[in-house]
């Protein structure tokens, strides 16, 4: 694999968790649709809606940047977003497994060698493989989200953590700046893969350096799997034992932490 353009092996990776979560979608009678997901104010229609939408948008995307297509006006992604929120659990399957089969033709069309292409996109000028690994990121996460309401002990995949924990700058990390500006030096540790984070909060937003912070006063550690779902927001699963701990600090120091990520 290369650190500089993992094309291809996040085709490979975001292709296996769509084919594990169409799985589980096909399970699904009515009222499992119509279940929580992780984020309470979203039931599973409603993550399918996003995914679904995305897999649209995404292709569009690819698209633009590969083959010189048009962009997608924001009036057109306005009515795609309310089309799939339209749809019921009797239509939604047909729309979600039509987008997503597009999505992923679109994407396998692309050489590998592409995803080192630099492009213009929401986070700026970067290359084709880190938008390409945003959106393994979101699938991901969103199908743990319905996972999780039937099975408090479901994992992110594997080959999606080993893809996403040592590439986490890139991603979209949710963060509240005043909360984790109160412990200003937090350092994240993970295992398997060993990747070690830092929280940098000098500059107008908050972002991860990699890397270890000497001066850290709280360092949180865990599996990869669990801290990149910390780093998520995603860190409180009722029932569970998390193995996630301050290696450095207090308790009452982790809390303040947690409390960063939302």
């Amino acid at each position: 694999m290369s650190a500089e353009n993992p094309l291809a092996e996040t085709k490979v990776a975001e292709r296996e968790e769509f084919d594990r979560f169409n799985n589980y979608l096909k399970g699904l009678d009515r009222g499992g649709w119509l279940e929580t997901s992780y984020c309470t104010d979203w039931p599973v229609l409603q993550v399918v809606s996003h995914v679904g939408s995305a897999s649209r948008i995404g292709t569009a995307r690819l698209n633009t940047w590969v083959n010189g297509a048009p962009a997608m006006p924001r009036e057109d992604m306005l009515a795609l977003w309310a089309k799939f929120d339209s749809l019921t659990p009797d239509n939604m399957m047909h729309e979600y497994l039509s987008a997503v089969g597009e999505y992923l033709a679109a994407e396998s069309s692309i050489a590998d060698d592409a995803g080192a292409q630099e492009v213009e996109g929401f986070g700026g000028k970067r290359p084709i493989w880190t938008y390409q690994l945003g959106r393994l990121w979101e699938l991901a996460l969103h199908a743990w989200d319905v996972y999780v309401t039937r099975d408090k002990n479901a994992r992110v995949g594997k080959d999606a953590i080993d893809l996403l924990a040592p590439r986490m700058t890139y991603m979209g990390v949710t963060w509240d700046r005043a909360r984790i500006a109160e412990t200003p030096h937090v350092q994240f540790t993970m295992h398997g893969p060993d990747v070690t984070y830092h929280a940098d909060v000098s500059g107008e937003r908050p972002r991860l350096v990699l890397g270890e912070d000497p001066e850290a006063t709280v360092v949180v550690e865990g599996p990869a799997e669990e801290v990149v779902r910390f780093l998520a927001g995603r860190h409180a699963v009722l029932g569970v034992k998390p193995e996630l701990h301050a290696a450095k600090g207090s308790r009452d120091d982790l809390t303040k932490v947690r409390r960063a990520f939302r």
